[in-house]
């Protein structure tokens, strides 16, 4: 037996020996990605196409969930054809790597569909992230997708930008512990789940003026300290198996083209060892959108010297580095350098000793969705709703006449996440009415050939030869994909609780108010009124997502004319926030009894909503985004730089001639960072710490208790914040260091103890060192980054100690 088939091997053993079997277009091959549509047709993979387009295999197969939109069996069979080709009748048999985005769960027919990563966020419970993640790479392999392309780990601090849903947050160590806990659980322990992609690596969040793939600026200190610790946490802790470049650019270099980023950064300082693979069409945009190369083809030479692994979706260039190879243009140790990480991958989640799936349509149905799988996505979405005001009105009194007025008090599909199955078969739909639901960078690159042909588009309208006539024709609308899901809409599970009178008044994005006048007349005979407003996430006409970003905080279209015209019935008004980012409800704050934020809950939202206004449930999410008065304010993000924000601190005499805030609004922002209410109270206390003088090599450890001071159970989130005084270098005014939620009945109270290791407060100092310094460490802890009623210090004591290599990413806590 060949040593690269002998399982008892070491991994390197057999990725040796295959590598050296391996022509130049078989290893080049690895590193080229492929749409469904290259091998599939009318439901069916297609032989000849296969062997025509992949004659020496195929590294991978992205948004393979498409071949499984209409049927799970569909996916299974087309997996085990795939796999069959490149295993029996390419001359290595080398499994190919089947990709999707999974987000929030295996988007296809029959997966469990969970909320949005912010909701995710929002809960401040990395526990329930994990098992979550465990489930969606157990569903994704069952199925034959062994990649998928999450999660996002980017601090997102401009929610200007169509994809902070995406996203867990603003903050690097919430963002880590998040990440961390979705990685760990989705790849599986043994690397049984699905290999993760974290993403975008590096900066892609942080942009100008809210667009996506705008230029981000940020100096190195700022890359490495906030940027890239949850993706070094990712690697460190989590051995993620890929990260994906981010599309845009860096002083003047885009991330497939900066080998300072994507070799000195990730491979050296933060000893990464799985896959950088760019993001879709990301080469070909360095030749038709950065010019940085006269022809595509020349792209792929760059990204390739410069550090990337793999192009996706399709390796139009990647396919032509044998020519360069042979040219003498480009070394072959740095084809298998590549080529060796995509091999370790394939070994080590066992793809050529498991590479088919069960067809049996029990088995697949046993694998998928359930009802347990199910609860877990509901608690998720309870657990992250956030009350960010309540006067009393919350929860409503039985008995009560509801008004619920909004675009989405009657919506199933706008609760819902994009990058999800329902959003994909409402892409589908559009297509069917020849709208415009192109992804950007989802071209067909292979058609660019010479860089003459302009590409044409491979996931859009052009998916449907994927599908037969008669599977489209059962196909059905997203509504009925989430009524499948038992979906119910904030109107039918409301209605089972109140006696609800429904007025759209408006839709998202239009401007007509003709609907107005019925809103008014369901306020006026109703005790309570309920605003449903917000917006919605997609392709297709939306207010965010991949490339729909927003100039502004303010409700869409006509809603805030909504608002205060039903306001002026003179009922109390309670506010709820649904849609992919977050809004400046200035006006609602001052005069609503009530505001929800709900973000994208999920297809239960419904219900979750419901549960929330009835006080079935009581809410306990917590802000992971600072919510801004204005977008005047943006950048606006609770650690800002000591002197460069809203925490200043500058007093009155100062504030005359330096920044004391704006001169037309407050510089506070309108919700912080870490808030949310709830229907009980808490209080913390009787801060403690073992000792005042800890080694610049050593572990704090402090504790505080926390009661419930209310009436009914509740949870909190203990989080504990530090400041360092004694820095050469300009440092965060504060930054989050530790977090616990806790849930407690009434007049209960436990202690909450942290462990936090000094190798977690490292950062560059003036010599560009990255070390703890002895000094003062001022420790903050409370329930939000503004609500901190627990203050102390303590010196750091010994030598400057150099912690690059040896960083800690976690606070471990512990409650008494």
């Amino acid at each position: 037996m060949e040593i690269y088939k002998d399982s008892t091997k070491t991994v390197a053993e057999r990725v040796e020996d295959l590598l050296s079997k391996m022509t130049l277009e078989e290893k080049a091959a690895q590193l080229c990605g492929n749409l469904p549509a290259s091998f599939m047709h009318d439901g069916k993979v297609d032989a000849e196409m296969l062997k025509e387009t992949f004659p020496n295999g195929i590294g991978r197969i992205t948004q393979y969930s498409l071949t499984g939109l209409c049927d799970p069996a569909t996916i299974a069979k087309a997996t085990n054809a795939l796999q069959h080709y490149c295993i029996e009748e390419t001359r290595l048999g080398i499994p190919a790597a089947l990709q999707s985005e999974s987000l929030c769960g295996y988007p296809g027919a029959k997966g469990t569909l969970f909320p949005a990563m912010i909701n995710a966020g929002s809960t401040w419970e990395p526990e329930l992230v994990s098992k979550m993640a465990g489930v969606i790479g157990s569903e994704c392999r069952s199925l034959g997708i062994t990649s998928v392309m999450s999660p996002v780990i980017d601090c997102a601090r401009d929610s200007r930008w169509g994809r902070v849903y995406e996203t867990f947050g603003e903050d690097w160590y919430l963002n880590s512990q998040m990440g961390v806990a979705y990685i760990s659980a989705n790849q599986g322990k043994n690397k049984e789940g699905a290999a993760c992609i974290a993403k975008h690596f590096l900066g892609y969040s942080e942009t100008q003026g809210g667009l996506n793939c705008s230029a981000a600026r940020m100096g190195d200190r700022e890359l490495y300290e906030v940027f890239a610790t949850p993706f070094e946490a990712a690697a460190k802790v989590a051995d993620v198996s890929g990260m994906m470049a981010n599309y845009g650019e860096i002083d003047g270099l885009n991330v497939c083209a900066n080998p300072k980023i994507a070799e000195d950064l990730l491979r050296k300082k933060m000893g990464f060892r799985g896959m950088l693979t760019s993001d879709g069409a990301g080469v070909m945009r360095l030749w038709n959108h950065y010019h940085l190369t006269r022809t595509y083809e020349e792209a792929g030479l760059l990204a390739k010297k410069c550090g990337v692994d793999t192009e996706i979706p399709v390796g139009g260039s990647f396919a032509k580095l044998p020519e360069y190879i042979r040219e003498g243009k480009l070394e072959e140790k740095k084809l298998d350098e590549s080529v060796r990480r995509i091999l370790t991958i394939k070994f080590e989640y066992g793809l050529f000793e498991h590479p088919y799936v069960d067809e049996d349509p029990v088995v697949i149905a046993k694998n998928l969705v359930n009802e347990e799988k199910n609860s877990l996505s509901t608690k998720i979405a309870s657990d992250s709703i956030i009350l960010l005001k309540n006067n009393g009105v919350l929860p409503l009194k039985k008995g009560t006449k509801v008004a619920l007025i909004g675009p989405h008090a009657d919506s199933l599909r706008y609760p819902i996440s994009g990058y999800t199955y329902p959003a994909y078969i409402e892409m589908v739909d559009a297509s069917r009415k020849n709208q415009q639901t192109s992804i950007g960078g989802m071209e067909d690159v292979s058609s660019a050939e010479k860089g003459k042909k302009k590409p044409t588009m491979a996931f859009g309208a052009g998916m449907f030869n994927l599908y037969s006539k008669e599977e489209l024709a059962n196909l059905g609308s997203m509504i009925d994909v989430i009524r499948h899901m038992n979906g119910k809409s904030l109107k039918e599970e409301l209605s089972n609780a109140f006696d609800v009178r429904y007025a759209e008044g408006c839709s998202i994005m239009g401007t007509d108010k003709d609907g107005f006048q019925e809103a008014e007349e369901a306020a006026k005979a109703s005790d309570v009124c309920v605003l449903a407003l917000g917006g919605n996430c997609g392709w297709v006409n939306v207010t965010g997502g991949e490339g729909k970003d927003r100039s502004s905080y303010e409700l869409p279209g006509v809603q805030e004319e909504l608002l205060e015209t039903v306001a002026a019935a003179g009922k109390p008004v309670v506010v709820i926030l649904y849609g992919p980012g977050i809004f400046s409800v200035r006006w609602a704050k001052q005069h609503a009894d009530a505001i929800v934020q709900a973000f994208m809950p999920g297809p239960k939202a419904g219900l979750v909503l419901t549960n929330i206004l009835d006080g079935t449930t009581n809410p306990g999410g917590k802000l992971t985004l600072t919510i801004p008065e204005s977008a005047g304010q943006t950048p606006t993000y609770y650690n800002h730089h000591v002197g460069s924000g809203y925490s200043d601190g500058a007093d009155a005499t100062e504030a005359t001639i330096f920044s004391g805030g704006y001169v037309n609004e407050s510089w506070q922002p309108l919700f912080p960072f870490g808030y949310g209410l709830s229907y009980t109270s808490f209080a913390v206390s009787d801060l403690a710490l073992e000792t005042k003088e800890v080694p610049t090599d050593g572990t704090i450890h402090l504790s505080a208790t926390v009661t419930n001071t209310g009436d009914r159970e509740g949870s909190e989130v203990v989080q504990l914040y530090t400041h360092f005084l004694d820095a050469h270098v300009v440092r965060p005014n504060k930054q989050l260091s530790g977090f616990q939620k806790v849930t407690l009945k009434p007049g209960e109270k436990k202690t909450v103890k942290f462990a936090l290791s000094t190798r977690q407060l490292g950062y560059y100092n003036e010599n560009m060192e990255f070390v703890v310094e002895p000094g003062e460490l001022q420790m903050m802890l409370g329930t939000s980054s503004e609500d901190l009623p627990l203050k102390t210090s303590v010196q750091l004591t010994g030598e400057s100690v150099n912690v690059m290599g040896r960083r800690v990413y976690t606070c471990p806590c512990e409650v008494l």
